[in-house]
């Protein structure tokens, strides 16, 4: 093991995760009713209606309105809840609790991200086979609102159009989402109290996608999940799931504005060759193996002295 350079002493850090979750529950509970009433106010406004999802997609400034209830539906609960709850409880080492301040290990980056792409072709399987399984009627209806409203978010006639979609479906999930679920969920509560990381990345993965509430894809939104989970634990970092995120996320977009076309029920109406699942399988598998022995470990908290910024440091 290096030796810590003399510039820092080691901290220990002992808050215990139930004080991590309580202050999440509350803080999510106050943006939530805070995010109900922004809600009900756009309602009673007729600025959006979202029992009439057909009406309010059908021109441009209803979907406007429809998106900026949207980024705050994601903004609210998501990010601010983290905030809140990593600021409470780490005050001024908040940063570099959620690992917003951390140097990934050298060449990490590149793997985690070739981990990821290389995983896509067995989400699309996995997607594909999640679309086989029949629904209950009330699961049916979901998914077909979902549907609409994804479909009149990624209807994108104009630039502004484009830019607030872009804002709404890729930057702030990107940033909402991994911080509450990975920042805070898997490495602050999740973790300390299974002492597992393994264990920490496959339930914050199946809350990641349990919370979307979309039972038709389900299967491979945890299978996300669980990439995000394992690119935050290799690398230490929360910009890089953010930044995979977003690609992920913002890709879809890009390709919906220059195509004009959207279509989640058709994408997935023939079974993927299975020869491509099962490679893209067995090669992340490989990825997976190496990362874990090159860059799997503990993380120390460092408080640095004076003048010097806080980060984490590893150890090898």
């Amino acid at each position: 093991m290096k030796p810590l350079s003399t510039n820092y002493k080691t901290l220990t850090v002992q808050e215990a995760p139930v004080r991590v979750l309580i202050a999440v529950l509350v803080s999510f509970l106050f943006c939530a009713f805070l995010t109900g009433l922004i809600g009900a106010g756009l309602n009673s406004s007729g600025l959006i209606n979202l029992s009439g999802l057909v009406d309010q997609v059908a021109t441009e400034g209803g979907r406007q309105w429809l998106r900026f209830y949207l980024l705050l539906s994601n903004l609210l609960p998501f990010a601010t809840t983290a905030l809140i709850a990593l600021i409470f409880v780490f005050r001024e080492r908040w940063r570099g609790a959620a690992g917003l301040i951390a140097s990934p290990p050298k060449s990490s980056v590149p793997v985690v991200t070739l981990f990821f792409v290389c995983a896509l072709p067995f989400v699309g399987w996995l997607a594909y086979l999640n679309l086989q399984i029949s629904l209950p009627e009330w699961m049916q209806r979901n998914e077909d609102n979902t549907d609409i409203l994804l479909k009149g978010i990624l209807n994108m006639e104009t630039v502004p159009e484009f830019l607030l979609a872009f804002i709404t479906v890729a930057v702030t999930p990107a940033i909402g989402e991994e911080l509450l679920l990975r920042g805070v969920v898997q490495r602050r509560i999740l973790k300390p109290w299974f002492g597992n990381d393994h264990a920490a990345i496959w339930l914050a993965a199946i809350l990641f996608s349990a919370m979307h509430l979309e039972f038709g894809g389900f299967a491979p939104r945890l299978l996300l999940g669980v990439l995000l989970g394992y690119a935050y634990y290799w690398t230490r970092s929360l910009w890089v799931p953010i930044g995979l995120h977003l690609l992920f996320n913002g890709l879809q977009v890009v390709i919906a504005y220059v195509t004009g076309e959207f279509s989640p029920e058709a994408d997935l109406t023939e079974a993927p060759p299975w020869w491509l699942g099962t490679g893209s399988l067995l090669i992340v598998l490989s990825i997976g193996w190496w990362a874990q022995g090159r860059f799997g470990g503990q993380e120390v908290i460092v408080e640095p002295k004076e003048g010097i910024d806080r980060h984490f440091m590893e150890e090898d």
